[in-house]
């Protein structure tokens, strides 16, 4: 029997079984009209394993971290998605895919557009030190900014960033390089721009998150992203998401300074030996 057909088989069964064994609706963090490529991966995924899904969070696209964390522990959300951490590994059933293969962690700041050369002096971690950037209270990036002697403003709520950045509440507000393009778009108001002189870096993957009962959806996922990973979508979808072509296109990673920062959150379940879930902007030809 040929091993394709084999293989075909054996992957229908277990999206059988998966489709079977978790009955009910997977509730999602985000929304129809999300076009992140988290969100994107999240559905190719449950589509591939035949799961229904639900928003359970449609009317409402301002949700705190906070929130969803608790939603999840609760039961009242399925999947989320975060920087992770040493407490979120432990609080909850971390997918190890590195969603944006790792370029959250190359951050550019977004400053106002009359501070557009605010880092034009700035060579090392201690002249950074002088400056302070606004974060969430919640996120992972706000314990590795202060872990490394950098002054950080904090909100519950990510809107509130902007406005406190344009209100001068801080200096800037540092972004993965593939997300302050849209989100500079989304709020032209504010006359915000990229600044253009330094990179950030720090290895800081983005994962799926699942309640740490809930073994069949994991069991689900898992099998199907090792599968889109394999017969290369998951780098397709990559490569293809307007954000990463964004980044690809202006960042220019390989013009700027670059400040090593020590993420103290990783834990040794962190996939680095898989040379395929990561990128690397700055060697890449697009070959």
């Amino acid at each position: 029997m040929p091993s394709r057909f084999i293989k075909t088989t054996i992957l229908s069964i277990i999206w059988l079984t998966s489709a079977v064994a978790y009955g009910s609706p997977v509730k999602l963090q985000s929304y129809s009209g999300d076009t992140s490529l988290p969100h994107k991966i999240l559905v190719e995924t449950l589509k591939r394993a035949n799961l229904e899904y639900i928003y359970p969070y449609a009317s409402d696209k301002d949700v705190s971290n906070a929130r969803i964390l608790n939603d999840v522990k609760t039961g009242s959300l399925d999947v989320m998605w975060s920087m992770t951490s040493r407490q979120l590994e432990d609080d909850y059933q971390a997918l190890y895919f590195p969603l944006f293969r790792g370029m959250l962690g190359m951050r550019l700041a977004i400053v106002k557009a009359q501070n557009k050369h605010l880092f034009a002096g700035v060579k090392t971690l201690s002249d950074l030190k002088a400056f302070s950037a606004g974060q969430g209270k919640t996120w992972p990036d706000t314990r590795i900014l202060e872990h490394n002697g950098l002054t950080v403003a904090k909100t519950l709520k990510y809107p509130n960033l902007f406005y406190m950045l344009e209100g001068e509440r801080f200096d800037y507000f540092p972004r993965g390089i593939n997300e302050p393009w849209d989100e500079i778009v989304r709020h032209k108001e504010l006359d915000l721009i990229v600044e253009p002189h330094i990179m950030v870096r720090y290895r800081a993957p983005l994962y799926f998150f699942l309640r740490k009962d809930n073994v069949a959806l994991q069991q689900t996922m898992i099998t199907t992203l090792n599968n889109m990973v394999a017969d290369g979508t998951f780098e397709q979808m990559f490569l293809a998401d307007t954000q990463v072509k964004a980044a690809l296109s202006k960042a220019n990673v390989a013009g700027r300074i670059i400040i090593d920062l020590e993420n103290p959150l990783l834990t040794d379940r962190t996939p680095i030996n898989r040379k395929e879930l990561w990128f690397d902007p700055i060697s890449y030809t697009g070959n």
